[in-house]
């Protein structure tokens, strides 16, 4: 009988996703999962016993979609059948999505193929779903301050990861960024395997410290001391006062470069290693690059495999996505707390001083977004204030933003909450074979998108 019932609920959701993408309805990516979970209660826990090759689970605060694209990309090469949520929709709704959206029009999957469950999954709902997913390999990425109206403090994650991954009911593997103090704590309660990724390379330490820093302490209550501080509280890290410290990484990334437009870096393996070229900037691009890489080692694929693959990887949805309108670039990068925001603005910085910065600056509040804005007061926006900044201010919080970049030291030429009008008058001052830079939190992001592809003929998407 449940079976019948999953089945009769996988295909209305099924049902459901295809009316909405034919009418070209938001919600494609969570109303067929919300209508399935309504019918079957269960049901999560029931088609995640069905991935023949269990379940994989990418988690953190930043970089989760980035990460499971690659790995995506990855597994695809490596010959694995795998339902996926590469559209971002992470909490349980949008994994039921997934799995209804990958089914034929009776409920049923292929027959005669592996399957694998891989999943972006939201950092709260982890905690909620985890037991239903039973992962085989769950990837932590990171814990940053994140929409604190809904996580909290990185506290009370760090504490319900840890409760999680010690009451999981099967061994498992954990694959965990060793840089992040919050997240190494978790072998400490793992029973099963362990596999670890980190940098590697000290020439890339902050010299410059900044507002963000979410791991403080050790479980004693001894403050960190930082060797090597890459980001926020990301780095090489030990405590004088007991045996913590962070242990040398399996997989890594060293002899790193950083461009405006790529990155490249060694990766390695335990004795392998191999040169990367990814075509997109930024150390967290690196981070995801390597958690990707370990996870898909932990799967068992071959490290030649994952090379080749990371050197042909682009960049998902919304993600450092370039498009071109009358012969200008529009590269959306998306921005929702203090740490990534930073890393964003390190992007966008220009060689030389000379050199003007084009950017349209979107602050939204909606749940998605988190309706707490506050977060950027703590980000660096003080960086850009020595450049040349041609800036634009938008979004539902337009008004507020515009007075954060004015205590930053830069005006914006334009206020107004109009998204599309805001974006076109920002093209406006740009030469042809010029740049605008987007920064965006996630509704905005899709706003632009929209906006951007919608456009009839006029504007091409140059990274899918």
């Amino acid at each position: 009988m449940n079976a019948l019932k999953d089945r009769i609920a996988l295909v209305l959701g099924r049902l459901t996703g295809q009316i909405l993408h034919l009418r070209r309805k938001d919600g494609a990516t969570a109303l067929p999962g919300l209508v399935s979970g309504l019918i079957s209660k269960n049901l999560l826990s029931s088609l995640s016993k069905n991935m023949t090759d269990g379940v994989v689970t990418i988690s953190g605060t930043n970089g989760k979609t980035t990460t499971t694209n690659f790995l995506n990309f990855i597994l695809n090469n490596a010959g694995f059948m795998f339902v996926t949520n590469t559209a971002g929709s992470n909490l349980e709704r949008g994994l039921i999505s997934a799995y209804a959206n990958s089914v034929n029009f009776l409920g049923g999957y292929p027959k005669n193929k592996q399957r694998l469950g891989l999943f972006e999954v939201d950092e709260a709902e982890l905690a909620r779903t985890f037991d239903q997913l039973r992962p085989r390999v769950a990837t932590f990425l990171n814990l940053f301050r994140d929409q604190l109206d809904r996580y909290g403090e990185v506290d009370s994650l760090v504490s319900r990861w840890q409760e999680m991954v010690k009451g999981r009911s099967e061994p498992g593997c954990i694959v965990i960024n060793v840089d992040d103090p919050n997240v190494c704590k978790l072998q400490k309660y793992m029973s099963g395997d362990v596999i670890t990724f980190g940098i590697e390379d000290e020439n890339l330490k902050i010299t410059e410290l900044y507002n963000v820093k979410d791991a403080r302490f050790c479980e004693m209550g001894n403050q960190l001391q930082y060797d090597v501080l890459y980001m926020s509280h990301l780095g090489k890290w030990r405590c004088n006062c007991c045996t913590t410290a962070r242990p040398d990484p399996m997989v890594s990334a060293q002899n790193i470069i950083l461009k405006n437009d790529s990155c490249i870096f060694d990766l390695v393996v335990k004795e392998f290693r191999y040169k990367i070229s990814i075509d997109m900037p930024g150390l967290y691009v690196i981070y995801d690059a390597i958690a990707a890489a370990a996870t898909a080692y932990a799967l068992g694929v071959k490290t030649d495999l994952i090379a080749e693959s990371l050197n042909q990887v682009k960049a998902p949805h919304g993600r450092q996505e370039i498009f071109v309108a009358d012969q200008k670039e529009i590269r959306i990068l998306l921005t929702k707390n203090p740490t990534g925001f930073n890393e964003t603005i390190k992007i966008i910085i220009p060689d030389s001083k000379s050199v003007g910065i084009n950017l349209l600056a979107i602050l939204n509040d909606g749940i998605q977004d988190g309706e707490d804005v506050s977060w950027i007061y703590d980000a660096d926006l003080e960086m850009l204030k020595k450049y040349n900044v041609d800036l634009v201010c938008s979004g539902t919080r337009a008004s507020d933003f515009a007075l954060r970049w004015h205590l930053a030291g830069l005006d914006p030429r334009l206020v107004c909450s109009d998204i599309e009008v805001s974006l076109y008058k920002a093209l406006d001052n740009i030469s042809p074979g010029g740049r605008l830079e987007v920064i965006a939190t996630y509704t905005a992001m899709l706003q632009v998108r929209s906006i951007l592809t919608s456009s009839s003929g006029e504007v091409e998407n140059e990274i899918l």
